[in-house]
């Protein structure tokens, strides 16, 4: 039997918050080598990992067991682009597409925050008995 903190619920959102971290991490990178010739652009993703991840648990004989392992087991992945530069230097980095990057990944980290956080309110209301 699980309990609230194990939930498949809290591993997700556990790992979307990691994901977030690494993602702002690779924006960030990338914003800073703005002006570093041959930099390349990396970029992380997650979400194909999960989603397969989570297609292999499914068709297992014992789904509930392999999904716990698909969920614990994703990790964002970094990838470098090596075959975009955006200009003569071969830099590869986009700053207004990085920026717009940023912005995105802000709304989606509050999200997670914010889920976490109704998560624990609920939790709390529970224990007080309200």
């Amino acid at each position: 039997m699980s309990d609230f903190f194990t939930s498949n619920s809290m591993i997700m959102l556990e790992r979307a918050a990691n994901f977030q971290w690494v993602k702002q991490r690779a924006i960030l990178d990338n914003i800073s080598n703005a002006e570093t010739p041959n930099y390349k652009v990396k970029y992380v993703t997650f979400e194909e990992a999960l989603r397969s991840s989570i297609r292999q648990a499914a068709q297992t004989a014992t789904p509930r067991g392999a999904m716990r392992a698909a969920l614990t087991g994703s990790v964002p992945v970094v990838h470098t682009a090596s075959d975009e530069s955006a200009r003569m230097d071969e830099n590869g980095v986009n700053v207004s597409e990085q920026s717009m990057e940023l912005v995105r990944n802000a709304y989606q980290v509050q999200h997670v925050y914010r889920a976490i956080s109704g998560d624990m309110s609920r939790l709390m209301m529970a224990i007080r008995g309200q």
